[in-house]
């Protein structure tokens, strides 16, 4: 096999890897369902020691701050379902980049329905345990009540997320 197919071929598994990722970062973030992950541990292990997460809900800097804010506000939720998609991921050796399109119907602890949808921009690098997060920010398109819908109110903070 020459070198330039093994690079190919060696990009191909790390975009593959990356997608698994975010995969189990979306399942063990889920709460609610029969069948959702949630799993503070497990959602915090998909990032590095030193990671850097947030959005609009706050920022954590550190994989333990990432862990208890998804222990503490994230999984309080009654329902959500995070869904990534779109993938536009780009390896570069051992670092990447990556972005997904973010949609998550959740349901907030005081029985809120909203909608919640944006992006999710991503570094990543590659471990000797595999491809980790090393950044994720979530950018918030719109964040709405289920029964309005983002064309009526694009944004709605629930009172129970406040820091």
């Amino acid at each position: 096999m020459d070198d330039e197919l093994l690079a190919r071929i060696e990009r191909l598994e790390a975009i593959n890897e990356i997608r698994n990722l975010m995969a189990d970062y979306t399942h063990y973030f889920d709460t609610g369902w029969e069948g959702a992950g949630k799993d503070a541990a497990k959602v915090g292990a998909v990032f590095t020691e030193d990671a850097v997460w947030g959005g609009d809900s706050g920022r954590q800097k550190g994989r333990g701050r990432i862990e208890g804010w998804c222990a503490k506000y994230g999984h309080t939720a009654q329902m959500s379902l995070h869904i990534a998609m779109n993938p536009k991921i780009e390896v570069d050796g051992d670092t990447a980049s990556g972005s997904w399109s973010g949609l998550i119907p959740l349901v907030t602890p005081d029985g809120e329905a909203l909608w919640v949808g944006g992006r999710y921009e991503c570094d990543l690098v590659r471990t000797t345990s595999g491809w980790k997060f090393s950044r994720m920010n979530f950018l918030t398109a719109f964040q709405t009540p289920y029964d309005e819908g983002f064309a009526r109110t694009r944004f709605v903070k629930p009172a129970s997320y406040k820091e």
